[in-house]
């Protein structure tokens, strides 16, 4: 059975053309569906949510011109997402745990995609998904013992490519607008917001400054939520 959260063809193929138009790029149909996929199952199994968009980058390695004086020696093989969201998802965890709240954590819902445009290194861009009854607000990163979503987020790059936090905290990147916040009715009814980080989400999608050629991997995203067995 079709979730009602989910576009319908008409809908997909109107915000992908206006996205396209947008981004001046071709949207790829296959990561903006699986984008929706995730986006379409989290309104399903939360009443409210919050959402970040956030940007990682890798320090650079060696002095400007100079490859063999290194400023720092990092982890920047195409497993370092992945390290970076179960960072993330281990402090989540210990966050749960730590608050006393009830019951097992609410999943992390992600989507990412590894961009290059210029530059010796690829960068990511991600969109992060929580259960605003468990987590709201970014928090105020720039405070290095804070504990906050800003800071875990930090702490999970730092860890992801092997250096220190706090030296290399300003690597990861939270841009402008970085927050939204809607709720199931916002998605069920296609409402102004949700449809602005719908738009947003599908900048993830565009091929323009994705890498096809070395072999990587440019875009993932975070297992569908699936219903406990005694609801099946």
């Amino acid at each position: 059975m079709k979730s009602p959260y989910k576009l319908t063809e008409k809908q997909f193929k109107f915000l992908q053309q206006e996205a396209a138009e947008k981004y001046n790029s071709l949207i790829s149909s296959y990561m903006l569906r699986r984008a929706y996929d995730v986006t379409s199952n989290f309104s399903e199994k939360h009443d409210r949510m919050f959402t970040l968009r956030a940007d990682f980058r890798f320090a650079q390695s060696h002095v400007p011109g100079e490859p063999d004086m290194p400023i720092c020696f990092q982890k920047d093989d195409e497993k370092a997402i992945t390290r970076a969201i179960e960072s993330l998802k281990s402090q989540l965890r210990e966050d749960h745990k730590r608050s006393g709240r009830a019951g097992e954590p609410t999943p992390l819902g992600y989507i990412w995609a590894r961009e290059r445009v210029t530059g010796e290194r690829p960068h990511y861009h991600l969109v992060l998904l929580f259960d605003r009854e468990a987590y709201a607000y970014l928090g105020d990163y720039t405070k290095p013992d804070a504990d906050n979503m800003g800071t875990r987020i930090q702490k999970a790059w730092c860890s992801a490519i092997g250096l220190d936090y706090p030296e290399y905290a300003y690597l990861p990147h939270f841009p402008k607008n970085n927050s939204i916040w809607f709720t199931r009715h916002d998605a069920l009814t296609l409402s102004d917001d949700y449809y602005d980080f719908l738009l947003r989400v599908a900048y993830l999608s565009k091929d323009y400054s994705k890498d096809f050629y070395d072999g990587y991997r440019n875009f993932g995203t975070s297992q569908l939520i699936q219903p406990p067995l005694s609801d099946k």
